[in-house]
């Protein structure tokens, strides 16, 4: 059996378990209810966008230093109180220029201004919307790295707030370390991220026909076991019960 029929016997709660546990959502979903809904939301694409040329692991060297710094800072009452707030955090980061560059360009643009006072299901309805704008804003392209992941980020703001109703299907995998290395284990080329993104958007079409995921499920979970050895990916899904699962999965690896 290929990776697509071995990942659509993964139940939806241990799927949404998953999520749960990814760096972003781990270290920042206590910030949701202090900030409220929609400073919540242009924190984490914040966070999102300036995700790249990290001083470590990122579960290690980005987010829980985030979250150190906002857990000693008061929560801002403006976009600009937002960027002086978090200037001190990206000036310590790599390539602190452009960083600081992409926080005052993202923080100054009319879809921050309407994200910061928005609701759970307007985002969730201007979901796809919003794509095409935070690409514009960032004179990115839609499928670049940062810019999946910043909505990834998003969307994990709608999933903490109890908003699921969105549409994340179109919106391709993050191609990273982790997913371009789990790729190439599956026997897949890499030389090409389009390829990357293609063949991970034909498994997520074909999971959906058995449990109804997204591609957030997905990348969190590829990121989690894509450098894992073949023993340690049999010991991450028996901590769901799955143990028989992992090692088939485990199997299909190189």
């Amino acid at each position: 059996m290929g990776i697509e029929g071995l990942l659509a016997q993964i139940p939806i709660e241990v799927w949404d378990r998953i999520v749960e546990e990814e760096p972003e959502w781990h270290h920042m979903h206590g910030f949701l209810e202090k900030n409220g809904f929609g400073r919540f939301t242009v924190l984490m694409v914040v966070a999102g966008l300036n995700d790249f040329q990290l001083k470590g692991k990122a579960e290690i060297a980005y987010w829980p230093k985030l979250r150190d710094l906002l857990e000693e800072k008061e929560v801002p009452t403006s976009l600009k109180e937002m960027e002086d707030m978090l200037k001190e955090f990206y000036a310590r980061e790599g390539l602190p220029d452009l960083k600081l560059k992409r926080l005052n360009r993202f923080l100054s643009s009319r879809l921050a201004a309407r994200l910061w006072n928005a609701e759970p299901e307007d985002v969730a309805e201007s979901f796809s919307r919003i794509w095409h704008e935070l690409a514009g804003t960032m004179n990115q392209k839609m499928d670049a790295k940062t810019i999946v992941f910043a909505m990834k980020c998003l969307g994990m703001s709608l999933l903490m707030a109890g908003e699921s109703n969105f549409s994340f299907e179109k919106i391709p995998i993050p191609v990273d370390y982790r997913v371009r290395e789990f790729t190439r284990r599956l026997g897949v080329s890499v030389e090409n991220d389009n390829d990357v993104r293609a063949f991970w958007s034909r498994v997520l079409e074909g999971i959906r026909k058995r449990v109804n995921i997204n591609m957030i499920h997905l990348d969190s979970l590829i990121w989690q076991i894509g450098v894992l050895r073949k023993h340690e990916i049999v010991k991450y899904f028996s901590r769901f019960g799955l143990s028989e699962l992992g090692e088939k999965i485990a199997e299909v690896v190189e």
